[in-house]
């Protein structure tokens, strides 16, 4: 299989919500608790929670880029999210803004002679984005293609 897919490949659709869900929730505290421990591990006096907590963000997400583009009619935000499903990944769209969330875990065996183990490690990103016009979250559509490419299809509000 070609590594390139065009966009036309088979895509499956990712449900719009209305507020992300309570994984949003568990990686927020995730990042509540990597912040704490930053607050612990620095010298008193220096740095401040504002830090703890940037950083915290910086270690505990993966960075996404969405990429906007304007047509006609629409607004359509893609993403490059290979290896994630659509079942790990949730959309928000508001008049003015889009948020995208994931989750995706990861499994590796490894077997060396006379030992096997495993490894799992939690893969997170939360992005949003403002929108250059108000857009109907109603009529708005979001798919995943089999190449990892997320699109999301945003129709510009009338008027």
């Amino acid at each position: 299989m070609a590594a390139s897919q065009s966009s036309n490949s088979p895509s499956t659709p990712i449900s719009i919500v209305n507020r992300l869900s309570e994984a949003f929730t568990r990686v927020q505290e995730k990042i509540r608790e990597r912040a704490y421990l930053n607050f612990l591990d620095r010298e008193p006096g220096q740095g401040d929670s504002v830090d703890d907590w940037l950083n915290a963000q910086w270690e505990v997400l993966t960075r996404v880029n969405l990429v906007v583009k304007e047509q006609k009619k629409n607004i359509v935000v893609e993403a490059d999210l290979k290896g994630f499903s659509p079942k790990e990944i949730e959309v928000e769209v508001g008049a003015h803004e889009l948020k995208v969330f994931g989750t995706h875990k990861e499994s590796a065996e490894r077997s060396k002679p006379g030992a096997t183990g495993s490894s799992s490690e939690v893969v997170y990103f939360y992005e949003s984005v403002r929108l250059p016009f108000a857009v109907d979250a109603k009529g708005s559509q979001a798919v995943l293609f089999k190449n990892g490419k997320l699109k999301v299809t945003l129709p510009k509000n009338a008027g």
